[in-house]
């Protein structure tokens, strides 16, 4: 090798650690939403319209959504207080850290969906409990559309990914409240 080519390890070690920093800078990247309104926290009708509105789903926004299909209720505390009780609960994962304001991609929402209908099937899902294969269970299951787990997932699209999954834990038994009922149709 010639001379010119030959790195110290000074070098090297510039390199490396130069490398490692814009690693480390691309969770930072991720875009945020600057100017959306306050997510609601008193009806589900306000926090779907809302959703219905955000070009990408936030984390409070999705985790406000999950705990509905989960319970059934309603979460009016801040959002510390929601990550402690969805911790508790096991619907996200115990190292996550997302803020209120930060995109969740498809792995994060196939995570708390799956959780939230009990879905346990799909070995990948079951031996790594990754949100990746949790969503790909979802997909499986006509729950979630194929789509690459990774990016990220806009409001409309999460809220027809939502009623998918609250018709799914209708027709297996696992809901957590009765299915509205509509009525005679108008004449």
């Amino acid at each position: 090798m010639s001379p010119r080519f030959a790195c110290n390890p000074a070098t090297t070690l510039l390199l490396l650690a130069a490398g490692v920093s814009a690693l480390a800078g691309c969770r930072a990247a991720m875009p945020r939403e600057a100017t959306q309104p306050a997510v609601p926290t008193e009806t589900n009708a306000e926090l779907v319209v809302y959703i219905s509105d955000m070009p990408y789903v936030t984390a409070e926004a999705a985790y406000r959504a999950v705990h509905i299909l989960a319970t059934g209720e309603v979460f009016r505390g801040d959002f510390a207080a929601l990550v402690e009780k969805m911790r508790s609960e096991g619907l996200v994962g115990k190292g996550w850290n997302h803020q209120a304001d930060t995109f969740v991609d498809r792995a994060a929402v196939g995570y708390m969906v799956a959780r939230a209908c009990k879905i346990r099937t799909g070995l990948n899902w079951q031996l790594t409990g990754l949100g990746r294969y949790a969503y790909r269970e979802l997909a499986y299951r006509g729950i979630a559309h194929p789509a690459g787990e990774l990016h990220l997932i806009s409001g409309g699209e999460f809220l027809g990914l939502l009623a998918r999954a609250e018709e799914y834990l209708h027709q297996v038994g696992r809901a957590p409240y009765e299915k509205a009922q509509l009525g005679p149709e108008p004449s």
